[in-house]
């Protein structure tokens, strides 16, 4: 009698999670999410998985934040400034089976300040107060001056905002990430209602509501924001002639209370950095060149100041 061997097939379906998610986790973030739209089953994988990589996002993975904000004639006189990531609003009270809308809507939040090259000797190093405990450290939060003269309406700040890995060496970067390059448009009407505000009101409006008005946004999209409070600057002399109907001219500090950057954006730009590393041989980067050289040689640049050099992992041209 003959044998007959039985014929088996297993669907996708009768697979268990586990497996699925391991599958899924092999995809970069830009081609996991579209699979939500697959089915529920899959909705629920797809955000649990996306969850746990905004939360990782979050550590920045052994890089820094940098902000650079400045008038485009300011652009060589204003320094760059590191961020301390403070928390995300909302990240551990999604959970992994939080909607993905939600979920796209986490803005993680970081406090600007100044690197010890750009401080004050006070705020860079401990008074023998500070260090008995006598004395609170003397904390110097970062500003910036605004200028409108008579009658102008607004003026335009550049930011720039970038992941950066430091290199063994001041001023070396092994690797330079842009999360947004735009321009941020301040009005004269906005920054009088900010001076108006209250400290206490400004800080507690924009810690409750990535909406609020302190908050300034780069682009439409909203992915990075800033959030400044306003102090307007007492200037000694008024204007001899000025215009009936004309604005006079007026200034204002800006200080840098937050920086606020969509965590999902976050998470893809490091995506983005870690599979660049990956995928190409290492090449050191020296700014003010325009060279790639390999990495596995000795290069030495006498005539180039330390400065001046960056590491950047690009493709050998």
């Amino acid at each position: 009698m003959p044998c007959v061997m039985a014929e088996t097939t297993t669907s996708f379906n009768s697979l268990p999670n586990e497996l699925i998610i391991n599958a899924f986790d092999s995809l970069p973030t830009r081609s996991l999410l579209p699979l939500a739209a697959v089915s529920r089953r899959f909705r629920g994988l797809v955000g649990r998985l996306h969850y746990y990589r905004l939360v990782e996002s979050t550590v920045l993975q052994g890089r820094e934040l940098i902000l650079e904000c400045y008038h485009p004639s300011d652009r060589l006189s204003t320094p760059s400034l590191f961020c301390k990531y403070l928390g995300t609003n909302g990240l551990s009270e999604a959970g992994e089976d939080a909607n993905m809308e939600d979920l796209n809507q986490l803005y993680s939040r970081f406090q600007p300040f100044l690197g010890d090259e750009n401080r004050r000797p006070r705020a860079r190093w401990p008074t023998t107060s500070v260090i008995k405990g006598i004395e609170e450290p003397l904390t110097q939060v970062p500003s910036y001056d605004v200028n409108l003269e008579a009658g102008e309406l607004f003026t335009q700040l550049c930011a720039v905002t970038n992941l950066v890995k430091v290199g063994p060496r001041r001023g070396l970067f092994l690797s330079i990430d842009s999360i947004t390059d735009g321009v941020i448009r301040v009005w004269r009407d906005w920054l009088k209602q900010q001076a108006e505000r209250s400290a206490a009101e400004q800080q507690r409006a924009g810690q409750e509501r990535p909406d609020d008005s302190s908050i300034l946004w780069l682009g439409l999209s909203k992915d990075v924001g800033v959030r400044f409070r306003v102090l307007l600057k007492e200037e000694g002399h008024a204007p001899l002639l000025i215009g009936q109907d004309e604005d006079p001219p007026v200034s204002y500090t800006l200080e840098y209370q937050e920086l606020l950057v969509r965590t999902n954006k976050l998470l893809l730009t490091l995506e983005t950095s870690e599979a660049q590393q990956i995928a190409h041989a290492g090449a050191m980067y020296f700014a003010g060149s325009d060279r790639y050289l390999p990495c596995n040689d000795v290069i030495s640049l006498p005539s180039m100041p330390a400065s001046m050099m960056q590491y950047r992992v690009m493709p050998v041209q």
